[in-house]
């Protein structure tokens, strides 16, 4: 059921883990350095808002692209399902997002 990988090495799991942790520790200290200066102005929230749009029109782009490369490389198995998993989270996320932010207009 598991790869072989991780078989051999299953604490890089825990390492990941401990990644995980150290990054969202680093987000809330940023985030509260952020607020003193004043850092989080109308501004901030349309530039990001733009870049996290184009962001997700890249990363389908990307997804397509991919597709066909899991196909021809690892063939129909594990990989393929999770990538159209992701494909459909994806789409369905954008489509429920498109809705509620055009019901507020």
């Amino acid at each position: 059921m598991f790869s072989q990988e991780f078989l051999e090495a299953p604490w890089v799991v825990l390492i990941l883990i401990a990644n995980y942790l150290f990054m969202l520790s680093i987000f809330f200290i940023q985030r509260r350095i952020g607020k003193k200066n004043y850092r989080y102005d109308e501004r901030y929230y349309q530039v990001n808002n733009q870049a996290k749009s184009r962001t997700w029109d890249i990363m389908l782009v990307i997804m397509l692209i991919a597709w066909p490369i899991v196909i021809i490389f690892d063939g129909i198995s594990f990989a393929f399902f999770l990538l159209t998993a992701l494909y459909m989270l994806h789409c369905i996320i954008m489509g429920f997002a498109a809705a509620y932010y055009q019901s507020k207009e």
